[in-house]
């Protein structure tokens, strides 16, 4: 297959996934909140209410997902992807600290990260944690889960598998 109609094949099911995932997300949102998460759980055994920040019933996979949509076009391998994923990590854990240290945590997570990268590109990235942080407390601010790691497993198509470990309680 030549490299255009590549190129479009992989769009067109990028387009086809975000669209499952917005019908995903619209039909949790559209759910009672008593039938979100712990569904496995018989009804006795379900909490009567959900604690603060749990936010049950949504894979921090997905979220993390939609979390980096906007700089994910750019992306055009899984070096790059794996990039993003971290920085996106870094700003998600710190948007969750008070605003003094989370500072701190984003200079000190950079500066392990970007070891060996010229100043331009620890600029770059400084400023791509800066547009994710403001983007987790302005447009996703209902999740108070820290990401604890992730991991990105090859497909046999050649696409990319996401798993996300995140804390349960805060």
């Amino acid at each position: 297959m030549s490299a255009p109609k590549q190129v479009a094949k992989r769009h067109k099911l990028e387009r086809k996934r975000r669209r499952k995932q917005a019908t995903r997300l619209r039909r949790e949102r559209e759910r009672p909140r008593e039938e979100q998460g712990r569904w496995w759980l018989p009804a006795w055994l379900r909490p009567a209410t959900a604690p603060p920040g749990l936010g049950l019933g949504v894979k921090m996979s997905r979220v993390l997902e939609d979390f980096v949509a906007p700089l994910a076009d750019a992306c055009e391998g899984r070096d790059d992807y794996e990039r993003l994923f971290r920085l996106a990590v870094v700003a998600w854990n710190a948007a969750l600290e008070p605003p003094g240290s989370g500072a701190a945590m984003i200079r000190q997570a950079l500066e392990g990260l970007l070891q060996g990268e010229s100043p331009w590109e620890r600029q770059r990235c400084g400023q791509i944690v800066a547009r994710l942080v403001a983007r987790k407390l302005e447009s996703f601010s209902q999740y108070e889960r820290p990401v604890l790691g992730f991991d990105l497993i090859d497909l046999p198509d050649g696409g990319l598998y996401l798993t996300v470990a995140s804390a349960t309680y805060c």
